[in-house]
């Protein structure tokens, strides 16, 4: 039986088959650590026989981001519409801005709704990347 690291998570005990569909289906990646019994310590799969005759694609680069773009459309509606209450920065990943806006807009009783509302328009014409610095589609 295996155990697999998933972020901090330390998860398992688990099949091989398991471990193989996790691969597959890109949960895992060769680089993915994962551990059994009589092993001294926790090595990335591709150092085991875990991926014998499996086809997978190469493990995503350092400090890269798995993210599809968000489209902007979406992004300039919500801050038209419900701008005042930060949503479009929730959609955009911006959760500071996001929350500071909302915080305003409902600590005030809906009375500084209007700047925060102004504040979303500026955004909607000015951001073009979402907080990971992906652009907008």
């Amino acid at each position: 039986m295996w155990y697999y690291q998933q972020g901090q998570n330390r998860i398992g005990p688990v099949d091989e088959a398991m471990i193989r569909n996790l691969l597959v289906s890109q949960v895992l990646n060769v680089n993915s650590l994962v551990w059994k019994e009589g092993m001294p310590a926790w090595v990335p799969v591709h150092q085991t026989a875990l991926t014998t005759g499996l086809v997978l694609p190469p493990p995503p680069l350092p400090g890269t981001v798995n993210t599809v773009a968000k489209d902007r459309v979406i992004y300039v509606l919500l801050a038209v519409f419900l701008g005042s209450f930060g949503i479009h920065n929730f959609f955009a990943g911006y959760k500071r801005n996001a929350i500071i806006q909302l915080i305003i807009t409902l600590a005030t009783c809906f009375i500084a709704s209007f700047v925060t509302w102004i504040w979303a328009v500026i955004e909607a014409c000015t951001v073009t990347k979402d907080a990971d610095g992906v652009d907008f589609k």
